[in-house]
């Protein structure tokens, strides 16, 4: 199997460009707030959940990319899935990694901390060993 080059290079630049539009639909505010407008205005319906995350969007964004990498119409519904599916991975590699976070005493019953980041000689107490 020979893989033309010229499709190559649409597929790559056509998964590119789904998962940037995704991503802007999906997630940015945009000039002036318009996409956060849209995406109120889609609501809790069809709209709404077409608009709600990146891999949701992304599904739909690829089928018009898909008809500019070219094919035949086989060929055209895998591309369709596999640029959706760059899209998915793109958005995957690009998030946040996860931290832990611990949580918070109340306020209250916490005892500050001195400048160095020590904790009060009373802290010690409460807790026990550290």
């Amino acid at each position: 199997m020979i893989i033309d080059a010229g499709i190559l290079f649409r597929f790559v630049i056509a998964g590119l460009a789904t998962w940037r539009l995704a991503f802007l639909l999906a997630r940015e505010r945009g000039p002036h707030g318009v996409f956060d407008r849209l995406r109120q205005r889609a609501g809790r319906g069809l709209a709404g959940e077409l608009l709600s995350c990146v891999k949701c969007t992304s599904f739909w964004i690829a089928i018009p990319f898909a008809f500019f990498v070219r094919g035949t119409w086989a060929e055209m519904v895998v591309i369709w899935l596999a640029l959706a599916g760059v899209a998915a991975v793109i958005d995957e590699w690009t998030r946040p990694p996860f931290e832990w976070q611990e949580t918070q005493e109340p306020q209250s019953r916490a005892q500050p901390n001195h400048d160095d980041g020590a904790p009060a000689a009373n802290e010690w107490d409460q807790r026990g060993s550290r």
